[in-house]
């Protein structure tokens, strides 16, 4: 933990870093969040991949596609970037809370 005085330092330099270098901060800042796309994209294509590996590979091939279909499971998951979402019939999204 910082004390109040570091933290202030602190806070002005990435202050000064954000106004010197936006480019820099915007590509950090890219890299933290989740890409639900391309998480969405390998976990598809690893689906898809999951029981050619069955048919051309026979037990070996169905070691595979258990491990593809899992980690394909993960990724999609991931997508979110880990947040719990709500179920669909809970989530208040687009809608208000109390019809008036």
């Amino acid at each position: 933990m910082l004390d109040p005085q570091e933290k202030a330092e602190f806070d002005g330099l990435v202050t000064l870093l954000r106004a010197s270098d936006p480019k820099f901060c915007r590509r950090v800042d890219r890299m933290s969040r989740p890409r639900p796309l391309l998480y969405t994209t390998a976990a598809l294509a690893l689906w898809i991949l999951a029981p050619i590996c069955i048919v051309f590979g026979g037990w070996t091939g169905a070691l595979f596609a258990v491990v593809l279909t899992g980690y394909a499971f993960r990724l999609y998951a991931k997508r979110n970037g880990h947040k719990p979402e709500p179920a669909w019939w809970v989530a208040t999204r687009g809608r208000p809370a109390h019809p008036a």
